[in-house]
């Protein structure tokens, strides 16, 4: 009988260890796979089991079933995952569209971050913390964005947007060394299809702090670098919005006819475009100013 338990016992283990997730780049792209399968599904518990404990306390559960609601995921593939350091992945995840009522946003690829916690591989996701960042910044509500963009890079440090929030917060609050620091890190972290959005955003930069010129290269070659990605990831709102800061840029270096031409182009994407509105006028005033200065 002793015998017998003795044999049971090393079956129970061997069956245990067969059930068991091992550290390896293959379960890892495993764990990638069903956990964009339960995005794509929209299946909460499956997604917040998923999540990295950090993510779970970082967002709590009512921004991960908001984001459920308002947006469907679909995706074409899952890659293989790579060792960035020890017990963390990266996966990327082929043609993503992310749908919300007002909007489709398609992503060649988009990048999981994975890390070995508890004997699994546990997925290091931000995505419900975006938006609402992405809100304090258009409400001037900095502190607030400082705070949710300090809860992405603690999630997800690997991925550019925490970073760049980061940036933005602080270029918001007047640190500007800060600001430059966290823009520069965005950019070591950012892949193919995010680099136009770093690059927007470093020559908003440059126009702020007093580099016209600068700001105006920048613009141009943050559209050339969306051009591919165009209008699927960058849409003709956020094409015009950079024609504008590079319109402003030409307009700092006293070249009206350069930012004539970027607003022109500017309104053949997005006629409506608020910022086209505001700089229209500012262009107007400009001349009037002028034209008074000349009498």
């Amino acid at each position: 009988m002793r015998r017998w338990l003795v044999v049971l016992g090393i079956v129970l283990a061997l069956l245990t260890g067969c059930a068991r997730v091992e550290p390896t780049a293959e379960a890892a792209a495993a764990a990638a796979q069903a956990f964009m399968e339960s995005l794509a599904a929209g299946d909460f518990d499956r997604v917040w089991n998923a999540l990295t404990p950090e993510a779970q306390r970082r967002m709590g559960t009512a921004p991960v079933a908001a984001y459920l609601d308002d947006h469907q995921v679909t995706f074409a593939a899952v890659d293989a995952a790579r060792e960035v350091e020890p017990g963390v992945m990266r996966v990327a995840v082929r043609g993503v569209a992310v749908r919300d009522p007002g909007r489709t946003v398609e992503w060649p690829e988009w990048w999981l971050t994975l890390r070995w916690e508890e004997d699994r591989w546990a997925v290091a996701w931000a995505e419900p913390l975006f938006e609402p960042a992405l809100s304090a910044y258009h409400n001037t509500d900095y502190p607030e964005q400082l705070d949710l963009a300090r809860d992405i890079v603690a999630i997800d440090p690997h991925h550019y947007r925490g970073h760049l929030e980061l940036h933005y917060a602080f270029r918001g609050l007047g640190r500007i060394r800060q600001a430059e620091h966290a823009l520069n890190a965005a950019w070591a972290r950012a892949t193919g299809a995010q680099r136009a959005d770093v690059m927007a955003a470093r020559a908003r930069f440059k126009l702020a702090i007093g580099a016209p010129a600068e700001a105006l290269a920048l613009a141009r070659e943050a559209l050339s670098l969306a051009r591919p990605y165009a209008p699927g990831t960058y849409s003709a709102s956020w094409q015009a919005e950079t024609l504008i800061v590079g319109a402003r840029a030409a307009l700092a270096l006293g070249d009206r006819e350069a930012a004539q031409a970027l607003a022109d182009e500017a309104a053949e994407l997005d006629p409506a475009n608020a910022a086209l509105a505001v700089f229209r006028y500012q262009l107007a005033a400009e001349g009037r100013l002028q034209i008074g200065s000349a009498r």
